[in-house]
């Protein structure tokens, strides 16, 4: 009997304190952006905007829990949705535009090892190119002594021990190719410098003279833009009335009249760009460029969000918005033997990411989705329609049902993040 009341007592005093644990436990990110939420449309101001404000306190992680605005979503609420994810999509930007660390201690280890820790660490995929080239991608042993060590200055230490150099064209979205290095140095080169993601190299000056008309001369150089794997940005801006470049005896080196912007699109595959930058006034005086100073702006893809569409075959003029991205469902329709599902793509804020450099448009993902959650791919693609803000995409189909079976699902970026990106490189030697 006594073992008995111990039992029951025991039970009692579990059942009381439960609750009191239950409730001094930490909620999930999912359940304190659910509860603040649904505060977005109180009767207050004060509590909409004190519910506003939680979810920005949270930071970007909270992105991945906010729900989509849907046509019945009310209006307060929809306003600040949006106008929280644009804050912490910014937010997510910025993040992602610092450099990444390393932390590793090794004496005598395999290169492979070295290499999976730097992968680990940093999130950035690096993949070995050697032998696409015919050479020897050996097992070297490394020792290296890293303690918060930026990925630029990492790697570039690791590759001078290994005798290996970045190849940025290895044709793969997201990844860094690696092969084994050309010039006859394994020294690392005092001339890059790096800028949070951002590796700025000049690789090379050459002065032209037409022989036929003397007055046509002049000096360029070619200045390398690499960043992290994990973030590739849509377009890289160097606006000339921020360059300064002088010589060792503080001549200006920037050619006269020199305005506008040098803006590079960055195509799908690649890890790195190449601008080159036109010099003036170099002659025989200047030995060397002392100081290019410059500021870079890079357009960065945010959060890349799916936009779903169904009831195809009535489906007319249908939007949907997320972040600064709104995507309109025009018409899904039969033409000959195949659908074309014509899609309106519009960019909300005003960063020139459709102003020429649409590749990333055209990049983004569309595709139909069958009852059972079998996908059917795109047969191809045409632009429709253009503006400074706005792309129109016709995508084809090939069906082998009807078109009501489907839904059609579009992937792209929820918002375009303009970041300034400063630098400076000194010391350049001219030919």
């Amino acid at each position: 009997m006594d073992a008995l009341r111990t039992v029951a007592w025991a039970g009692l005093v579990f059942a009381l304190t439960g609750p009191l644990y239950a409730q001094d436990a930490e909620p999930s990110m999912a359940d304190q952006v659910k509860a603040w939420v649904r505060r977005l449309d109180s009767d207050t101001l004060e509590e909409r905007d004190r519910a506003e404000q939680k979810i920005i306190e949270l930071g970007h992680k909270s992105l991945d829990y906010l729900p989509q605005v849907k046509p019945s979503t009310a209006a307060e609420t929809k306003a600040r949705l949006q106008r929280i994810r644009t804050i912490l999509e910014k937010a997510r930007a910025d993040a992602a535009a610092k450099s990444s660390k390393v932390t590793l201690t090794a004496k005598d280890k395999p290169f492979p090892e070295v290499i999976a820790a730097i992968q680990e660490q940093t999130g950035n995929q690096l993949i070995d190119y050697r032998r696409n080239f015919g050479q020897n991608a050996d097992a070297t042993k490394v020792t290296v002594d890293w303690k918060e060590t930026p990925f630029w200055e990492a790697l570039d230490e690791l590759f001078a021990q290994t005798g290996l150099e970045a190849y940025h064209y290895a044709g793969q979205p997201g990844v860094l190719a690696y092969v084994a290095r050309q010039s006859g140095t394994n020294e690392k080169n005092p001339l890059v410098q790096t800028s949070e993601i951002f590796r700025f190299e000049p690789t090379r000056i050459e002065s032209f003279l037409n022989l036929s008309n003397p007055s046509q001369r002049g000096t360029f150089m070619n200045l390398q833009v690499a960043w992290e794997p994990r973030v590739t940005p849509i377009v890289l801006k160097l606006p000339l009335d921020q360059l300064q470049i002088e010589d060792e005896n503080g001549k200006s080196l920037i050619t006269e009249g020199s305005e506008g912007s040098l803006d590079t699109e960055v195509l799908q595959g690649v890890s790195a760009v190449d601008i080159q930058l036109p010099l003036g006034g170099v002659d025989r005086t200047s030995q060397k460029i002392a100081k290019l100073k410059g500021q870079m702006v890079a357009l960065l893809p945010g959060r890349v969000e799916t936009f779903t569409f169904d009831k195809l075959e009535k489906a007319r003029n249908v939007k949907e918005t997320r972040g600064a991205i709104e995507v309109i469902f025009e018409a899904f329709r039969p033409n000959g033997d195949i659908y074309e599902a014509s899609v309106m793509l519009r960019v909300l804020n005003d960063q020139g990411a459709l102003e020429s450099h649409r590749g990333w448009v055209y990049n983004n993902e569309a595709y139909l989705k069958g009852p059972n959650g079998e996908r059917v791919d795109i047969a191809g693609f045409e632009e429709t329609y253009r503006d400074v803000d706005t792309v129109g995409l016709s995508y084809k189909f090939v069906l082998e049902r009807e078109a009501s079976d489907y839904q059609f699902v579009y992937r792209s970026p929820a918002s375009i993040i303009s970041l300034p990106v400063s630098f400076e490189l000194k010391d350049i030697p001219l030919p």
